[in-house]
């Protein structure tokens, strides 16, 4: 019989390279051999061909299971790497957080710091003001002060002088007892003892061991009444160049006022 056609396998190799030997066998044989022999051939190659397909397949199977197995460990490193980078990505985030609170801490610290150093360098700077406004104070205070006691020892010089003009019609005798201390004494001042000496201690007075502008009287003898009005209205008109001769007029007087009573001691 004469058959032209091809036997193709129903099962489809995994495996390009494993073709079906029943592809290219023809039959233009069947005039040497039976046909049963032919169909017992044939079924021997594709027992065979199917035995060879499914090593092939289960070498192919096993090594893609490797291989998947394989991929998979691979896969489990790669998460697990993933996982690491992922910790470190948050790590670094939280760095970079800290990083960021730090700064804004530092940063604050810095102006608060500045702050403070400002302030601290008005206040010195006040404080020096002030200093200088006080040492001013002070300095020209005492420029006041050394003015007026110049001006007082002027004018107790001045008046010294002027007095001294009149000791000998006056029987007036001042002796310097003390630093700006006088004793002023007076005679011809009673009529039955012209010797008779009526006489005072004037010197500027001493307030708080500082000496000030006013006068004090001491140890007059004989004792005058009149003494303390006198003595204020000399302090009353301490810069006036005529006031202390007046107050030596005026206990001149009141010393007279007393030459004709008794003798006092």
């Amino acid at each position: 019989m004469a058959c032209t056609s091809t036997f193709k396998s129903p099962f489809k190799s995994p495996l390009r390279n494993l073709k079906s030997p029943l592809r290219n066998l023809r039959v233009d044989t069947c005039d040497q051999a039976s046909s049963e022999d032919l169909y017992a051939d044939a079924q021997v190659r594709l027992a065979q061909w199917r035995k060879d397909l499914v090593s092939s397949a289960s070498f192919e199977a096993q090594q893609g299971i490797r291989e998947l197995r394989h991929e998979r460990e691979h896969i489990k490193d790669l998460r697990a790497d993933l996982a690491g980078v992922q910790g470190l990505v948050e790590s670094a985030s939280q760095l970079q957080a800290g990083g960021a609170r730090l700064a804004e801490v530092v940063n604050s610290s810095d102006k608060a710091a500045a702050s403070r150093a400002q302030g601290m360098a008005r206040i010195r700077d006040e404080l020096y003001e002030v200093c200088e406004k006080h040492q001013q104070g002070l300095e020209q205070e005492e420029r006041n002060i050394a003015q007026r006691r110049e001006a007082a020892d002027a004018h107790h010089e001045e008046a010294l002088k002027l007095l001294a003009t009149y000791s000998e019609r006056l029987g007036l005798a001042i002796t310097r007892v003390a630093p700006q201390t006088v004793r002023i004494a007076f005679s011809l001042l009673d009529q039955s003892d012209p010797e008779r000496e009526f006489s005072f201690t004037l010197g500027l007075a001493d307030l708080d061991g500082k000496t000030s502008e006013g006068y004090r009287v001491s140890d007059c003898a004989p004792n005058v009444a009149e003494l303390p009005k006198i003595l204020g209205q000399l302090n009353e008109d301490s810069n006036s160049a005529s006031a202390l001769p007046r107050f030596v007029c005026s206990m001149r007087r009141a010393f007279l006022k007393l030459g004709d009573g008794p003798h006092t001691a």
